[in-house]
C-alpha cells in the first residue's frame, strides 16, 4: 500500500511533536511537510531531530504554503482563525483535511460545512476512540433516563489550555442535548456565581478545571433523587488523539466530499 502523504501544521507544538512521532513509527503515512510560525525558534530545525526520532533530512518550515504541495491530508490541531486558513487552502488544492482544533464558532463550523462540498472534512473535538463511544453511551443514557434526570459535565485538562469549556464537553454537552431533542446553546449553563437561583429545567451544566500537565477528563454525571449515574473517560497521553486522528487520515483521503466526525470514520470502516 502507498503511504499516505501527511501535513501538519504546528509541527512544534503538543499535537504536531506526537502526530510527527506517530508518522515516523508508521508504515502508512509520510510527513509532507511541517510547519511553525516564522517567528518560532525551532524554524530550519530537521523533524526527526526535533522530535527525538533522529535526523530525516526534513527542515520545520516557516511557509504555510508548503503544507499543500504533495500532500494527501493535513491534520490541523493548532487555532480557529489558522484551522480556517488551513481548510480554505485544502479546499483550493482539493487536499483533505482533518480538525482536531476546538472554539470554533457557529459561523466557522457553517463555514466547514460549506467546504466539505468539494473535499473531505474530518473534524471532531476530541480523536480519541475512548471519547467517541462515551459520546455514544452518553445519547443512549440520555433517552434511556428521560428528562427528570439533570446532567452536569466536569471536565480537566492542563493549565495552558485557552478554550473553556473543553470542545469535547461541549460535544458532549450536544450528545446529550440532541438525544433530549433540545438545541445545546439553548440548555447550555457555563457560569454559575453568587446567587444565580435553582437550577434551571433541562439545562446542561458545565464546571471547568485546569491545572498542571492533565491531558483530558471529562465525567458526565446524570443525577435523580437518591442516586447518580457517572460516565467518564481519563487521558493520560495525547497519543491516543494523534492515533485516532491519523486513522481518520488514512480514511479521509480516498473519502467523497462531505463533514465527517471520527464515530463516522469508525462507521465506515476506517
Amino acid at each position: 500500500m502507498d503511504k499516505i502523504s501527511v501535513s501538519i501544521p504546528g509541527g512544534n507544538g503538543r499535537m504536531g511533536k506526537t502526530l510527527l512521532r506517530l508518522i515516523l513509527d508508521s508504515d502508512n503515512y509520510k510527513i509532507s511537510s511541517a510547519t511553525c510560525l516564522p517567528d518560532e525558534e525551532e524554524v530550519g530545525l530537521d523533524i526527526g531531530n526535533l522530535v527525538g526520532k533522529g535526523k530525516i533530512s526534513l527542515e520545520l518550515q516557516s511557509d504555510p504554503m508548503s503544507l499543500f504541495e504533495n500532500s494527501d491530508v493535513l491534520i490541523d490541531f493548532t487555532v480557529p482563525e489558522a484551522t480556517m486558513f488551513h481548510a480554505k487552502k485544502c479546499y483550493e488544492n482539493n487536499m483533505s483535511i482533518v480538525i482536531g482544533t476546538t472554539g470554533l464558532d457557529n459561523q466557522q463550523e457553517k463555514e466547514l460545512l460549506n467546504l466539505s462540498k468539494k473535499i473531505p472534512i474530518v473534524y471532531s473535538a476530541n480523536f480519541s476512540i475512548g471519547v467517541t463511544l462515551l459520546s455514544s453511551l452518553v445519547a443512549d443514557a440520555t433517552k434511556s433516563l428521560g428528562k427528570e434526570w439533570d446532567i452536569e459535565i466536569l471536565e480537566m485538562h492542563h493549565k495552558h489550555k485557552i478554550d473553556a469549556p473543553s470542545g469535547t464537553a461541549l460535544m458532549l454537552g450536544k450528545s446529550a442535548s440532541e438525544a433530549r431533542g433540545q438545541d445545546s446553546s439553548s440548555v447550555k449553563a457555563v457560569s454559575r456565581n453568587g446567587i444565580v437561583g435553582k437550577r434551571g429545567s433541562g439545562e446542561i451544566g458545565f464546571a471547568v478545571l485546569r491545572g498542571g500537565d492533565v491531558v483530558g477528563e471529562h465525567t458526565v454525571l446524570f443525577s435523580n433523587t437518591a442516586e447518580r449515574l457517572e460516565l467518564a473517560h481519563k487521558a493520560t497521553d495525547r497519543s491516543i488523539f494523534g492515533a485516532g486522528a491519523l486513522r481518520a487520515s488514512l480514511w479521509a483521503a480516498k473519502a467523497k466530499p462531505g463533514l465527517y466526525t471520527l464515530l463516522d470514520v469508525l462507521k465506515n470502516g476506517g
